[in-house]
């Protein structure tokens, strides 16, 4: 498959993985697992495991997409979250001391 339609793919996951953000939750004392609330079925909830690179959605467990929106919408999550706290802790080191 050629670049632009690897890329094209690529940036439509992340596109819908945008969309979930607000419906990433880590398991309380559980590192790498991330609870993610479906898109289209209010009660649906899949499990993300990010040390076993897996979800439980359907799209992975048949194979169809690696990573799936979910794993990616976890990763981005976490990424935007460090770069906050990045963002946060330049500002707090740029304030004078009074």
């Amino acid at each position: 498959m050629p670049l632009k339609e690897r890329l094209f793919q690529t940036l439509g996951k992340l596109e819908k993985a945008k969309a979930l953000l607000g419906k990433v939750h880590p398991v309380a004392g559980m590192e790498g697992l991330f609870v993610v609330e479906s898109e289209s079925q209010p009660r649906k909830r899949y499990l993300v495991d990010l040390e076993a690179e897996t979800c439980t959605c359907p799209a992975y467990a048949q194979g169809k997409t690696r990573p799936c929106k979910h794993q990616v919408a976890v990763v981005l999550s976490l990424w935007l979250r460090e770069k906050r706290r990045a963002q946060v802790e330049t500002r707090a080191a740029e304030r004078p001391v009074a």
